[in-house]
């Protein structure tokens, strides 16, 4: 997965017309948790006043961050206050595949992120392939296909059993199936 980023400027830069002046992407990758984000968007701010002060005696002290990359849209927002860093940050220190868990469960089901992370633990997420509903069958029942091979009168209706108990979810152009609660 590439790297995580958002685009930081400020308020008071952009209500001046200078946004771009010391506005960058950030990568989250280099930071250990929301505080030392935090406290970089901090600093950051006190430099560009420095270096450029704002008219009136005003400072920055407004972060906005006007574009994200390599994250759920769900987790952006322009202003990013703590409880939405602190989730955001939960968010990526999750393992790969809970992230992927966790999207679909925003993106379809419209969780919010604290009940996403919570859910998750209890959600089974897999790649959509040909074979994908045989052994998603095999591993609910693997008893059943014995029954079906030793019974002429016995079929499995793989695909109703899909729809059954998966959703379809696209992320990031795959197609997986997740389980559903």
């Amino acid at each position: 997965m590439s790297s995580p980023r958002l685009f930081l400027t400020d308020y008071a830069s952009y209500n001046n017309g200078t946004q771009f002046e010391f506005g960058h992407w950030v990568d989250l990758d280099d930071f250990t948790d929301e505080d030392d984000f935090s406290e970089y968007i901090t600093n950051h701010l006190a430099e560009a006043d420095k270096k450029s002060p704002l008219g009136f005696g005003s400072i920055r002290e407004e972060p906005m961050f006007t574009d994200f990359e390599n994250f759920p849209r769900e987790l952006y927002s322009e202003s990013c206050n703590p409880s939405d860093l602190a989730y955001l940050f939960e968010y990526l220190a999750l393992e790969d595949d809970k992230k992927l868990v966790v999207a679909a469960l925003m993106d379809v089901w419209g969780y919010g992120i604290k009940e996403a992370i919570e859910a998750s633990d209890d959600r089974y997420l897999t790649e959509y392939t040909d074979d994908a509903k045989y052994e998603l069958f095999e591993m609910y029942y693997p008893e059943a296909e014995k029954q079906e091979q030793s019974n002429d009168y016995l079929t499995i209706d793989y695909d109703r059993f899909i729809d059954d108990c998966y959703t379809k979810v696209e992320i990031d152009g795959t197609t997986y199936l997740l389980e559903d609660r």
